[in-house]
């Protein structure tokens, strides 16, 4: 296939079938029925009795069949045009896994450049070293320090919250890139493409973030393990046998919900507003496609403005106060400003 033309997705033929065909099957299937060989006929003047125990069997089992099959055919007919609504061009799904990258890039970036210890951060932490406290230079564990000619700028490992924020964007990308770059485009729209283990990960680990998340924005333990065991039980519906797109995506919606509560109970509503524009539009192009199948891409791209402010945000929890006092120490170490 071109990698510019624009494929389209079947919906299955019984997902468009008409009031007469469906009442016409259903006469057809009341037909099938009228035959029996163990039939016992009494007949009168008035009217005739039919008695057929085997026959009613027969006809209640696949009664039930039929009942099984239509609500299995529905199922499908749902995932079906869900997915035709979203079919996108080859070329379109590789600008996908292209841009689910700058994201996980600038968590990797900041960490191990040691960004993260800013000169605002640096200013802020600074203190009198003659007292006699836990960083002064006699008391102070410099093994808390690191020194790596690759990593120059880099004087100390970085809080747990910003790290947490950095670990669950990182991981959930390559799935999200691998299943947008090499199987979303060759795999049969529909069932074929949603139950694939490439679509299942890619959404089971965005909530693998989102428990990350629950840490990076609030520094607590309790908080995230909450988080986690309803993250987990969502990762474990994500590999159920019968895919629910609306169901997954009114979870994953909860899961994002769940770890900015926290920022507007602080009353931090500017960084709350910010993430709930932020996410109000890329979820937008999400759920509508407005620009058809670039609307993916854009809503990657925007996501990608979301890493530094949740980064930035984590570094001022009190949770990561002690470990960016060790940094500035080790920092000061480094430049020779402590003797």
């Amino acid at each position: 296939m071109n990698s510019f033309e624009r494929s389209t997705t079947p919906v299955p033929a019984s997902c468009s079938i008409s009031e007469d065909d469906d009442n016409d099957s259903n006469d057809a299937v009341s037909l099938s029925f009228s035959g029996s060989d163990e039939t016992t006929v009494y007949s009168d003047d008035s009217d005739t009795t039919t008695i057929s125990g085997g026959s009613n069997r027969r006809r209640r089992d696949k009664q039930e069949q039929s009942k099984t099959d239509a609500k299995t055919s529905s199922k499908e007919c749902e995932v079906g045009k869900y997915m035709a609504g979203r079919e996108m061009t080859p070329f379109q799904e590789r600008m996908n896994a292209v841009t689910v990258l700058p994201g996980a890039f600038y968590c990797i970036m900041i960490l191990l450049s040691g960004g993260w210890l800013s000169k605002s951060i640096i200013e802020g932490n600074e203190y009198d070293h003659t007292m006699n406290d836990n960083l002064n230079n006699a008391l102070f564990d410099d093994s808390q320090c690191i020194s790596w000619s690759w990593f120059p700028n880099l004087h100390a490992l970085p809080p747990l919250p910003p790290v947490a924020a950095a670990m669950g964007i990182v991981l959930h990308a390559p799935f999200s890139f691998i299943y947008h770059w090499r199987y979303a485009h060759r795999l049969p729209p529909g069932l074929a493409r949603t139950t694939h283990w490439s679509r299942r990960m890619d959404q089971a680990m965005i909530h693998f973030c989102s428990a990350c998340m629950s840490y990076a924005t609030t520094g607590r333990l309790d908080f995230f393990l909450v988080n986690f065991l309803y993250n987990a039980d969502c990762f474990y519906r994500q590999f159920l046998t019968r895919v629910q797109p609306r169901r997954n995506q009114m979870r994953i919606g909860i899961s994002v919900v769940a770890y900015m509560i926290p920022i507007l109970r602080r009353g931090e509503f500017l960084l709350g507003s910010k993430l709930c524009v932020l996410f109000g539009i890329s979820g937008w192009f999400f759920s509508t496609y407005p620009i058809g199948g670039w609307s993916h891409s854009v809503f990657h791209i925007l996501l990608a403005f979301a890493p530094p402010i949740l980064i930035s945000a984590a570094l001022e929890l009190p949770a990561s106060q002690s470990q960016l006092r060790v940094a500035v120490h080790c920092a000061s170490l480094a430049k020779g400003l402590v003797s």
